[in-house]
């Protein structure tokens, strides 16, 4: 959105709108700097990360584990499939690692993404039973959004009347997922993925642009606009 807002300035400064051009190019560049600093999207992270409840439950507690679908890597569409990206492959080694440690039961979530044959909640029972030998109980297919999650995987759990269960995604996406949940009805225990280390000692590096920096911003913009969105429309609207 910086690249576009930056070029758009870029272009007014070449007709008779130069200091307004001027003006969104040098804003839209210095907002694409700071996102891309680390230092920045590290401490956006660990925002989010911070309304994590404490644990006041143990996990034995459960019924039973609703792992939700993250990032897939197309395929071609003939040789090559689909799989998870990295995401959903954190999310599911970490559901595994719940489901081996306490002996419950697997919800995978997650429908098709983009023009992809196959469902997330189907990649991810994949994924499952080949890495790590375990079956998943159920599969919820028909999900596009962390909403859609909550309120399709509350339906399918309801008929096996359960209503306690670990929710595992990523940290920074838990608060917009367990309120979803929560306002299924559900009584939810988070047990994200590992959560974001804020570095104390001073590092410069910390305050140069990268990458991957500006897509952890990116999520995490993306979760606080989300979160207040859901609060907003699902929880004033429809609540």
């Amino acid at each position: 959105m910086f690249i576009l807002t930056a070029v758009i300035g870029i272009l007014l400064t070449l007709g008779s709108r130069k200091r307004l051009g001027l003006v969104i190019a040098l804003v839209s560049l210095l907002c694409l700097y700071v996102f891309a600093m680390p230092f920045v999207s590290l401490r956006l992270l660990h925002g989010l990360e911070a309304q994590i409840p404490e644990a006041s439950r143990s996990p034995d507690e459960a019924q039973a584990i609703v792992v939700l679908s993250g990032t897939i890597q197309h395929g071609d569409g003939d040789k090559v499939p689909d799989e998870l990206g990295l995401l959903s492959l954190e999310r599911i080694e970490r559901a595994a690692e719940i489901a081996k440690a306490h002996n419950l039961p697997i919800l995978v979530s997650g429908g098709e993404i983009g023009d992809s044959p196959i469902s997330m909640a189907a990649l991810m029972a994949d994924t499952l039973q080949r890495d790590y030998g375990i079956t998943a109980r159920w599969q919820e297919d028909k999900s596009h959004t962390t909403f859609e999650n909550a309120e399709y995987s509350a339906q399918i759990l309801a008929q096996d009347n359960i209503h306690t269960v670990i929710l595992v995604t990523q940290p920074w996406h838990m608060p917009r997922a367990l309120w979803a949940f929560e306002h299924e009805g559900l009584d939810v225990i988070p047990m994200p993925t590992m959560r974001t280390y804020l570095q104390h000692p001073f590092d410069p590096g910390l305050f140069l642009p990268d990458s991957q920096a500006l897509t952890d911003s990116f999520y995490a913009l993306h979760e606080m606009l989300g979160l207040i969105y859901y609060k907003l429309y699902f929880g004033l609207l429809h609540g």
